[in-house]
């Protein structure tokens, strides 16, 4: 018979079964009954830590940002130089979008299940992803010297989020594979700054 998870190990294990289960099916088709039996605990157990299923989505919304976000300050940390950094932060990402499984961007896939008027904090929380996703590549597209870098940051900014979209849709090979290479476009056409 196996031990009974509680506390914080419960937690982490009712946001790993919702990750995987709003990613593959969609927030709005998982109910918290599902949650609950995957997880093998009463409801009460799932209520003791998420009150509301909205709780539970945005828990599992911050993990995925954290898990993002760790990934990203790692390839930085790696990489100093701004240019050698763009290109590993999107090579990260287009791997990402062409690995087999992959549904797209999970921020942008909850978002687009939610009206703000319905769950305005799932979809604020969101948006704090991709607010943090410009305001990274704005900080890192102004080392690299050109002339309206926020510019140049705003069409990184959506070539990557459609690269993430579109991965979702393909296979290993489609159009999210070209992100790296439309990035080197992008900042090819970018004037240097005077």
């Amino acid at each position: 018979m196996s031990k009974q998870v509680r506390g914080p190990a419960l937690r982490e294990k009712l946001i790993d079964i919702a990750a995987d289960l709003f990613y593959t099916n969609g927030v709005r088709a998982v109910g918290v009954d599902e949650v609950v039996r995957r997880a093998g605990v009463a409801k009460a157990s799932l209520y003791r830590w998420f009150p509301a299923k909205d709780d539970l989505v945005l828990a599992v919304l911050q993990r995925r940002d954290d898990t993002f976000w760790a990934m990203w300050d790692e390839t930085a940390a790696r990489h100093t130089d701004p240019r050698d950094q763009l290109d590993a932060q999107l090579t990260w990402l287009q791997e990402l979008a062409t690995k087999r499984a992959y549904r797209g961007c999970a921020f942008v896939n909850t978002a687009a299940e939610f009206d703000s008027e319905e769950a305005g904090n799932i979809r604020e929380r969101c948006l704090q992803h991709e607010e943090e996703l410009r305001r990274r590549l704005r900080a890192l597209t102004v080392r690299l010297g050109v002339a309206d870098s926020d510019r140049l940051a705003d069409r990184l900014h959506i070539a990557i989020v459609g690269a993430l979209a579109v991965g979702g849709l393909y296979s290993t090979t489609g159009p999210a594979a070209e992100l790296r290479a439309l990035a080197a476009d992008l900042i090819a056409a970018t004037a240097p700054a005077h």
